[in-house]
């Protein structure tokens, strides 16, 4: 692969990154308006929130997932590695990692919400707010670590 190649691919993967952080982010903010309205609709009044839970998790995680495969090439592509990249960026992946865990734990616990256990509510809470908090902190370091 050439330079110009690369460079084109390089810029296709920030391209990438970008949209996979509206998605996190535009997936998490419909789930804390669907979330709660969800938690306090009676039980047979769920069916249409449940779509829109399903939806709006399936965005969010599209979109961590598209900025878990982005993020790797498009270091490698542009800096060769991580090396040299200073603290800002291993908080960043911290970071991305609380998201991640927040993600997962949200899905666990929305799974078990539809299987009818509402114990698993604040847990469900508990996963996106640390998603969303998480996914807004590794940006905060990102800029601090590639500016």
């Amino acid at each position: 692969m050439n330079d110009h190649e690369a460079g084109l691919l390089t810029t296709l993967l920030v391209w990438l990154h970008f949209m996979g952080v509206g998605m996190g982010m535009g997936g998490g903010i419909a789930l804390s308006q669907v979330g709660p309205r969800l938690i306090a609709a009676p039980p047979d009044e769920r069916a249409l929130l449940w779509k829109l839970e399903v939806f709006f998790s399936r965005i969010g995680a599209a979109g961590l997932v598209t900025l878990i495969l982005s993020g790797p090439l498009m270091l490698w592509l542009k800096f060769g590695g991580p090396k040299g990249l200073g603290w800002w960026f291993a908080a960043k992946m911290l970071f991305v990692f609380v998201a991640l865990v927040g993600v997962l734990l949200h899905e666990w616990a929305g799974r078990r919400f539809r299987q009818g256990n509402e114990k698993a509510v604040p847990m469900m809470f508990l996963g996106g707010r640390m998603a969303g908090i998480g996914i807004v902190l590794a940006m905060l370091c990102a800029t601090f670590t590639f500016n």
